[in-house]
């Protein structure tokens, strides 16, 4: 199918609400371990939170008693537990999306020798379930886990298409659109003149907007019943499409034949 025939891809769904807030503070507490932030301190980890000192000690060691979190005994701070670890790789395991995508990223990679991403929404971010790097010249190590900008990336933009407006304009509120780049979007209004057009053209574009001199295209990947399940990003040096190296409408191709694909593999089952 061609760029110019898509039409009417997403359809809306309400956004989730919260639960227990106790459950939700640990959550916040291991969702603070990042691949920039390693460990904590009880009263940092607290104060980054706005959670008491108390409150927090109570729910790191609760989580530590649980292998969810460990402590260095040097230094005193937690870093995440082998359970992580053990439950990152049960979602591996069960989740059929990921295999499937891996495959299909290994067939198309002597076509397209760069990287494919396939991704989610997690709280206010793009979670990377599946990272496929190619041997070609784009060197941005990402692992299954890291997390990606909503507003910035393209596989952002796309699922955010997949929302309600309010849904965006809740999320914006609490969580304000911020530059990356130079090329980044700027404000909301900007922001939802991109979300519109994703919405009537099927697919979403990023121009440098996470590192400056990278594009990718992203598009969605389908439950059986139409709705969107992930979305699958493919990523290049920005600069090909200036020497014409790439052309933006051919990605756009090879992106929906691989979007498509993987949708078709998955409508089995996509949780074992």
């Amino acid at each position: 199918m061609s760029a110019g025939t898509r039409e009417n891809w997403f359809d809306m769904k309400a956004p989730a609400e919260s639960g227990n807030q106790s459950l939700i503070r640990g959550l916040r507490i291991l969702e603070a371990y990042t691949s920039a932030k390693q460990s904590w301190g009880v009263r940092e980890l607290g104060r980054e939170l706005n959670i008491n000192a108390a409150t927090t000690y109570r729910l790191i060691t609760s989580l530590a008693s649980r292998g969810y979190l460990e402590q260095n005994p040097e230094t005193q701070k937690y870093h995440l537990g082998p359970k992580v670890v053990q439950l990152a790789a049960n979602y591996s395991m069960q989740n059929s999306l990921i295999e499937i995508s891996l495959r299909i990223f290994a067939k198309y990679e002597k076509q397209f020798p760069y990287n494919f991403y396939v991704g989610v929404v997690s709280s206010d971010e793009v979670i990377y379930i599946a990272v496929y790097e190619s041997r070609g010249p784009l060197k941005i190590t990402t692992e299954p886990g890291q997390s990606v900008s909503l507003y910035g990336s393209a596989l952002g933009k796309l699922l955010l298409a997949n929302e309600t407006d309010d849904f965006i304009k809740a999320l914006v509120a609490r969580k304000p659109v911020k530059q990356i780049t130079p090329l980044t979007v700027a404000n909301e209004k900007e922001l939802m003149r991109q979300i519109r057009q994703i919405r009537k053209v099927g697919y979403a574009i990023n121009r440098g907007e996470i590192y400056t001199e990278i594009a990718a295209v992203a598009l969605p990947i389908r439950n059986p019943d139409g709705s969107v399940a992930a979305g699958v990003s493919l990523s290049f040096p920005m600069h090909y499409l200036d020497t014409k190296k790439i052309e933006l409408e051919e990605v756009i191709n090879l992106g929906q034949v691989i979007a498509d694909e993987i949708s078709t593999m998955n409508r089995r089952t996509v949780i074992r």
